[in-house]
C-alpha cells in the first residue's frame, strides 16, 4: 500500500526517491491529537509510516469539523482513534498510542518516548505540556515542529535546538535551571502567549469572541479550512526536516528555524515572517528572495 500512497508525488520538486525512502523510515511523535493532530493524516498520505501519538482526550462531536473521523469514533480515546484510522488507510504503518496527559511529573517518562523518535510535532494547547516537551526535545536535540492550530492561518516553525535556541530562552522564562516540577506555569503564560500572538493573529476573531476565549468562557475557535492550512504547513516542515536530517539537499526551499515563524494570512492574502526574539516582521520579496525587516508597532 505504501508504494501506491507515495507514487504520484514522485517528480514534485524535492520529492526524490531518496527523500521518499527517508520519509518511509522516519519516526514521528505527535504530541496532541486534537486539531493539530490532523497533521497525522497529512503525514500518513505523504508516506510516513512510523508514528507515536500522545494525548489524553476523547473524540467529541465537535472534533468532526476538523478531524477525519466519523460519528462512530465519538467517545474513543483520541490516540486509539487515530491508530485505527491510520492503519485503515495503510495497514502496514506502525502506531504507538499513549493515553496520557503530559505534566510536570512526566519528564523522565517523556525522555524515553522522545529518544525513540526522529522528530516531534508539538500540538498541545497546555502550557505545562508544551514546556516539558520542549525542554526534553531541547535536551535530547530532537527537532520539534510547531504550528498553532487555532491561529486560523498558515503558521509554522522548527526548533532545531542548535546552539542556545530554546523555548525557555527565547521567551525569557528564566527557568533554565529550574526543575520542571517547581515551575510556576501560570506565571509564564503571558510570556508564552507573546511568542505565539504574532502580528495579525488576534484580528481573526471578533473582539467579543476573542475576549471570551481568553477568559476561558468558550473553547478556542477553529475551522477545517485553517486547521488544514496549519497542518499542511507542519507536514511540509517535517518533510523538509526529514531531508536535512538525512543529508538530502533541498531545492528552492529551506527549514524555517525558530525564533523565525513563517506565516501566510489567508484573509489578507499576505505572506510574512515573524521574529519572536526581536518582535519584528519580515516581508519577503519573491523576486530577490530578500527579507525586509520592520519593528512591530504594538
Amino acid at each position: 500500500m505504501w508504494e501506491h500512497i507515495v507514487n504520484r508525488q514522485q517528480g514534485i520538486l524535492n520529492f526524490t526517491k531518496e527523500l521518499i525512502l527517508a520519509i518511509g523510515r522516519t519516526r514521528v511523535l505527535v504530541a496532541g491529537a486534537g486539531g493539530n493532530g490532523a497533521v497525522l493524516d497529512f503525514l500518513l498520505r505523504v508516506g510516513y509510516r512510523h508514528f507515536t501519538i500522545v494525548d489524553f482526550d476523547v473524540v467529541e462531536a465537535t472534533n468532526l469539523n476538523r478531524l477525519p473521523f466519523t460519528p462512530e469514533s465519538i467517545g474513543k480515546i483520541k490516540p486509539e482513534a487515530w491508530k485505527e484510522y491510520l492503519q485503515k488507510v495503510n495497514p502496514e504503518c506502525s502506531v504507538a498510542a499513549y493515553c496520557r496527559k503530559v505534566t510536570r511529573n512526566d519528564e523522565k517518562w517523556l525522555e524515553g518516548i522522545v529518544a525513540g523518535v526522529d522528530i516531534v510535532a508539538l500540538g498541545t494547547s497546555d502550557i505545562e505540556a508544551n514546556f516539558v516537551i520542549s525542554r526534553v526535545c531541547h535536551r535530547l536535540r530532537k527537532r520539534m515542529v510547531v504550528g498553532p492550530g487555532t491561529s486560523n492561518c498558515w503558521v509554522v516553525s522548527t526548533f532545531t535546538h542548535e546552539g542556545n535556541v530554546s523555548l525557555e530562552r527565547i521567551a525569557r522564562f528564566g527557568t533554565e535551571n529550574t526543575d520542571t516540577r517547581d515551575v510556576d506555569y501560570q506565571a509564564l503564560l503571558p510570556k508564552y502567549m507573546m511568542i505565539y500572538m504574532f502580528p495579525g493573529r488576534t484580528e481573526k476573531l471578533y473582539p467579543e469572541i476573542l475576549q471570551k476565549v481568553r477568559n476561558g468562557e468558550i473553547p478556542p475557535r477553529n475551522c477545517k479550512i485553517f486547521v488544514s492550512m496549519v497542518n499542511a504547513a507542519s507536514c511540509w516542515e517535517i518533510v523538509k526536516n526529514t531531508a536535512v536530517m538525512n543529508g538530502i539537499a533541498l531545492e528552492n526551499t529551506k527549514i524555517v528555524e525558530f525564533p523565525i515563524i513563517q506565516i501566510f494570512d489567508p484573509f489578507k492574502g499576505s505572506a510574512y515572517y515573524y521574529d519572536a526574539a526581536k518582535d519584528r516582521i519580515g516581508i519577503p520579496n519573491w523576486m530577490t528572495e530578500r527579507i525586509s525587516w520592520h519593528p512591530v508597532m504594538r
